[in-house]
């Protein structure tokens, strides 16, 4: 994808505050059209506050944001018409069918997707008349996906897309997400499911302490967290059995404590990220250097 043209989205130094407590502390990042970016933290890191001041429900205290090239405070509704939003298990209206709430919401666009394909495409059909209080958490999940990509947004916020749904329907809302960025959408993707960042994220943005503390792709935060860290040891086994694998394990990890060091058995990339990812958000490890986005 060429980089010539400018991010959707681009948060430079955000700063939000609720009293004494920093919720964003000077956060940078990007996140650009045709890719899925997926914001990572824990709890309480300030990822629910980036996106409130990107979508122009918070004012930043300090830093800008600007959403498709307009600061998202100010922005007209047509400019909120460009920017999708889903919000985990919220926001919805209910007290009606999910096949008429999706309906009103494509009415509101100019240019909607196809109601009928959204539905069938994410099982909605299946349930196109039940009033929206009696769906399960993962029917809603669905319909608040829908709803969020049906007007055909330029860039599109995700949270937690895939939770509470069986594999079946999680492959295809996956499948769904690449297929939205494929088409230019710039995706923003919030989960605490590592498959999920490993299947879908071009780029990764992990924030702490309201703070963007390692950026860039799965493999570079991982590379430079390593590289950070010194001596990196691998090993590969296979063809283990369970009982094997966790006496392995037990072995690797008295080894370490042999050596006063933090040895790990890992057993895939997922793994590798999350252990990341553990220390990056606990602070007590540097992460990965500052980006040019990170250090603006």
């Amino acid at each position: 994808m060429s980089t010539e043209h400018p991010p959707a989205l681009l948060a430079e130094g955000v700063q939000k505050h609720f009293g004494l407590l920093r919720a964003l502390d000077g956060s940078s990042f990007a996140a650009r059209r045709g890719e899925v970016t997926a914001l990572l933290g824990p709890n309480g890191a300030g990822k629910t506050t980036m996106i409130s001041c990107a979508t122009g429900l918070l004012q930043p205290d300090g830093g800008s944001v600007r959403v498709l090239g307009e600061d998202p405070w100010r922005a007209s509704a047509a400019q909120r018409a460009r920017v999708g939003v889903m919000i985990q298990d919220g926001g919805l209206t209910s007290g009606i069918s999910a096949m008429r709430l999706l309906r009103y919401g494509a009415s509101l666009h100019t240019d909607p997707l196809d109601v009928d394909e959204v539905a069938a495409h994410l099982g909605i059909d299946e349930f196109a008349g039940t009033i929206v209080r009696r769906l399960s958490g993962g029917q809603r999940q669905r319909l608040a996906l829908a709803l969020a990509i049906i007007g055909r947004p330029e860039l599109v916020f995700l949270d937690e897309p895939t939770a509470g749904m069986d594999p079946g329907i999680r492959r295809t809302v996956r499948e769904l997400i690449r297929a939205l960025a494929r088409t230019g959408t710039a995706v923003v993707l919030t989960t605490h499911l590592m498959d999920d960042v490993e299947g879908l994220a071009d780029h990764v943005v992990v924030i702490a302490g309201g703070r963007t503390v390692a950026s860039g792709t799965v493999a570079e935060v991982i590379a430079s967290h390593r590289a950070s860290n010194g001596l990196t040891l691998t090993a590969t086994a296979s063809g283990l059995s369970a009982e094997a694998a966790r006496s392995l394990e037990e072995d690797v990890r008295a080894l370490g404590a042999r050596h006063r060091v933090d040895l790990r058995v890992s057993t895939g990339g997922a793994a590798d990220l999350e252990g990341v990812l553990l220390d990056l958000m606990d602070g007590s490890r540097p992460g990965a250097p500052e980006t040019e986005e990170s250090s603006r």
